[in-house]
């Protein structure tokens, strides 16, 4: 369990229901139709990433070099994942996913073009690797959390799983033709065959309708994008495994990007280096299948011991003499590596409410993101001391790390609850438009003496609710005269804002705010808006129809704090 219960929701006792199997998911015909093209889509991925590196390795024979293929690849998620992000809660998310098919697809085509011409350089190849990454980080929050929303909530973590699934066998399978492709000389058709499966995801999605939009308010994006940000760091589950994927990913991403390199230091070709790569994705193929029993064995420990394990396979990686050993080490992690990525990525989800998900989705891929950062630095590292002695520094970081988690009490699946409203609670009718911004709430207590400290305590917890619903400054006053009347202020940018905030009520809010009531000594708690007065907009509403005495309904109805409605 996590070491801050009040951040989770515990699971309450439920009738028993049948045991979801891994391959549940799969009877829904749509989720069925998508799985099927993501896994043509990621076999191309996985003879580019095949090709592409030992393209490099032949061309220039440098580590970093063949390392920046997988940086060029990565880095477009350090600039472009939050605002996709952001994009997919507040527009279709099914134009992004096919934004960023097209994009892809046109990336891979002119690779194949101009390595069957002759002319592509290391340059080029490093730019269009770029390309690709951009339409892959346009895409990628859509996806993952429009493929999850096509199942039964009880699904979600089985039907990730079988995301991670179709991955892992494109993984076993992909490198291995790659290989071969690459091995006779075919490099180009290999581009091409990734560009053409491009067009599988392509027909499936042009078969879905428009997806729902969960956040409908039209906003600017870096607002939008704020408002996740916040989210997320002001709920602790979230932010730990954020912190845990975000050190992962730059320690372990030594092993795929200088795998060219190290198979080349054993004495491999390209075809002994697609099957290495092959055995890390047959680990990962019996991770998916063997992940759900692993999780209700070991519960909390399976997480920690998976980053542990990996760590020391990827050390055993580094330093093997052998292919064999090599290749062992190769499957260990590529079990370990479905373990810890699919459990966090299914767990990010399900600790974040829809109206934010696709945001705080982005930030978990952000985090994977940081990968090209891990790439570089290992192969700077590999250029003075090689390329397998770089790989096993590396992992002793993931030792590290993997030590660490086991002391975080990282949220586990299975023991907390989607966030989600209290049962009694609806979104009553309310005023719409209230002109003038930035909106200044103010709530003020009248509170004993003796409780000042406690009730300090829930503010802090409140000043944390306020945060993660959509405000974005906070502050505490009391009366210069009457110590013992404090006043909460917290600003959200405009009314339309503070209203969302009784859309986001979940169960946590609910529970800080019935503490926070608790200690007014006076007629009860109460509320005071304060909105800017816009002089310069003419289409600002008259203030006789600003009708805040609906909105007064809104708090006693959600457990907020009375208006104040004596003066």
């Amino acid at each position: 369990m996590t070491t801050d219960p009040t951040r989770l929701t515990p699971t309450s006792p439920a009738p028993q229901q049948a045991p979801v199997t891994t391959f549940a998911p799969l009877q829904v015909p749509e989720y069925r139709r998508i799985w099927i093209a993501a896994l043509v889509s990621h076999l191309g991925t996985f003879l580019q990433l095949t090709a592409a590196p030992w393209v490099m390795q032949e061309m220039t024979n440098s580590p970093l070099l063949v390392a920046l293929v997988t940086t060029s690849l990565t880095m477009p998620r350090l600039l472009l994942t939050l605002p996709a992000g952001a994009l997919a809660d507040i527009v279709d998310r099914r134009t992004l996913m096919l934004i960023g098919q097209f994009t892809s697809a046109l990336a891979v085509a002119a690779m194949a073009v101009m390595t069957a011409t002759g002319i592509l350089t290391p340059y080029w190849l490093l730019g269009l690797t770029f390309v690709l990454g951009v339409g892959n980080a346009i895409g990628l929050p859509s996806f993952q959390t429009l493929i999850p929303d096509l199942v039964p909530r009880r699904m979600m973590a089985q039907a990730i799983t079988l995301n991670s699934g179709a991955f892992n066998v494109a993984r076993a399978i992909g490198p291995a033709i790659g290989g071969i492709v690459v091995g006779a000389g075919f490099a180009s058709s290999a581009f091409g065959a990734n560009a053409a499966s491009y067009l599988a995801i392509v027909g499936v999605l042009l078969t879905f309708p428009r997806a729902k939009v969960e956040d409908t308010r039209r906003q600017p994006l870096w607002r939008s994008t704020a408002a996740g940000v916040r989210y997320a760091r002001f709920t602790r589950p979230i932010r730990v495994l954020l912190g845990v994927t975000a050190t992962f990913a730059l320690t372990t991403a030594s092993i795929q990007s200088l795998l060219p390199v190290v198979s080349t230091e054993l004495g491999l070709g390209g075809t002994g280096f697609g099957v290495l790569y092959g055995l890390f994705g047959a680990g990962a193929l019996v991770g998916v299948l063997t992940r759900e029993r692993a999780r209700v064995r070991f519960a909390g420990r399976m997480l920690p011991g998976a980053v542990l394990t990996f760590g020391v396979s990827g050390v055993v990686f580094g330093v093997a003499p052998h292919p064999v050993l090599a290749g062992a080490a190769l499957a260990v992690n590529g079990l370990c590596w479905v373990y810890t990525l699919v459990t966090m990525n299914a767990t990010v989800q399900l600790l974040a409410p829809r109206w934010v998900r696709s945001r705080v989705v982005s930030l978990y891929v952000l985090a994977i993101g940081v990968q090209p950062v891990g790439a570089f630095a290992a192969g700077a590292l590999a250029e003075w001391v090689g390329a397998g002695t770089s790989v096993a520094v590396f992992n002793v970081g993931t030792v590290l790390l993997g030590l660490l988690a086991f002391r975080l009490g990282l949220p586990v699946l299975g023991e907390f609850d989607e966030p989600a409203a209290p049962d009694d609670w609806h979104v009553p009718r309310h005023a719409r438009h209230v002109a003038g911004s930035p909106v200044l709430v103010a709530n003020t207590w009248e509170i004993d003496h003796d409780d000042a400290e406690e009730f300090l305590a829930v503010m802090r917890d409140l000043r944390r609710q306020r945060f993660r619903t959509g405000a974005h400054r906070w502050s505490l006053y009391r009366d210069a005269d009457r110590p013992t009347r404090i006043t909460e202020f917290f600003v959200v940018h405009d009314w339309e804002e503070h209203l969302a905030q009784h859309a986001r009520m979940d169960q946590e809010v609910a529970d800080v705010l019935a503490r926070a009531r608790a200690f007014d000594r006076a007629e009860g708690p109460v509320t005071r808006h304060l909105a800017g007065l816009d002089v310069l907009d003419s289409h600002a509403p008259p203030v006789d129809e600003q009708l805040l005495t609906i909105h007064a309904d809104a708090h006693r109805a959600d457990g907020s704090l009375p208006l104040d409605e004596r003066s």
